[in-house]
């Protein structure tokens, strides 16, 4: 069974390390592996160190915590040959922390596209860390800022605490036109347990899952409409597209490629359940910039409703653009 990895990213300053700390503590983080960019940005000293061995320790919670060496790819696969020898306890699942200028998608593409990492690791979540305190200037200023919370599934609003109430309901209001779809938590010096964390955001949805809606959450894109309010993120759309008509799988995947290919690079996220020409249950895609998920078939569709429901995040992207090209294959799988 692949093994889950979060995410977690955030601005520089925006707490992280604070998080990071904070999970470590947890005895409920045992079994977990963290990789982080250095030890210096992790007091570990603290964390109560029981062994260690080249390049990684077990912590007294049980975590092992190790740095990135060189590639992500030889750390990973460093980790499981240590399990392996009996080096290092097992882990059921790996945190890995960003430097604060990261661009999330990379790494989401490295777990899709590496094929030593998609057979034995599954991306379940990114989770992005935003100042209350220093946050709307950072959105303003730096594309890193806003690329991380519009491909967040968590938002984790730090020092919340430190900045007034209508500060904070600015902010939050903000973020959630961005990105529609992303749980919003509030948290003071960091403090969160990882069950609640790790519960905030549904699984990317299996063949019979039944939470398909929840991960998809395309009520929240339709509320927005494509229209921010915010100026400084005019650039950023998220919103909604529906077809009431079903498409063939040929054609499904054609636009898929097409869209990727053209505008992969601006096509921040895309999430969907897909009716099919001639079948009973459809389809769920989901794509982050250029790289695809491998598309799941569902058992059965999770509502009475049939329609197909697309969400996009997208950066100067037309929705019209796109609301256009999917009824031009809706019209091709028609004809």
């Amino acid at each position: 069974m692949a093994i889950p990895v979060v995410l977690i990213t955030g601005f520089l300053g925006s707490g992280k390390t604070t998080l990071l700390n904070h999970l470590l503590w947890d005895p409920e983080m045992g079994d977990t592996a963290v990789i982080i960019n250095e030890f210096g940005d992790v007091a570990i000293d603290h964390l109560l160190v029981e062994s260690a061995i080249e390049n990684a320790v077990v912590l007294q919670s049980g975590c092992i915590c190790c740095t990135v060496r060189g590639d992500l790819v030889d750390t990973l696969d460093d980790l499981c040959a240590k399990v392996a020898r009996g080096e290092l306890p097992p882990f059921s699942r790996i945190a890995i922390e960003t430097t604060g200028l990261a661009d999330p998608a990379s790494l989401v593409r490295t777990f899709l596209t590496e094929r030593l990492l998609a057979d034995r690791f599954t991306l379940r979540a990114v989770v992005t860390t935003v100042d209350a305190v220093n946050g709307a200037v950072q959105l303003d200023e730096f594309e890193e800022a806003r690329h991380q919370a519009a491909l967040a599934d968590v938002i984790v609003l730090t020092k919340s605490d430190l900045a007034s109430p209508e500060a904070v309901a600015s902010l939050t209001a903000r973020l959630k036109e961005a990105n529609p779809s992303a749980a919003i938590v509030p948290v003071v010096h960091g403090a969160i347990a990882p069950d609640t964390l790790f519960a905030l955001v549904p699984a990317h949805p299996s063949r019979a899952d039944d939470e398909v809606l929840a991960w998809l959450n395309s009520e929240a894109f339709e509320e927005t409409d494509g229209h921010a309010h915010s100026h400084h993120d005019s650039s950023i759309k998220p919103f909604a597209v529906t077809l009431d008509r079903p498409v063939t799988r040929e054609a499904l995947r054609s636009w898929l490629r097409s869209i990727l290919s053209l505008r992969g690079a601006d096509l921040l996220r895309m999430k969907g359940i897909v009716a099919l020409k001639g079948e009973a249950a459809p389809i769920v895609v989901h794509a982050v910039q250029n790289a695809l998920y491998p598309p799941v078939q569902l058992a059965a569709w999770p509502s009475d409703d049939h329609t197909t429901r697309i969400v996009f995040i997208t950066r100067d992207i037309a929705p019209e653009a796109l609301r256009n090209s999917l009824e031009v294959l809706a019209s091709r799988s028609a004809a």
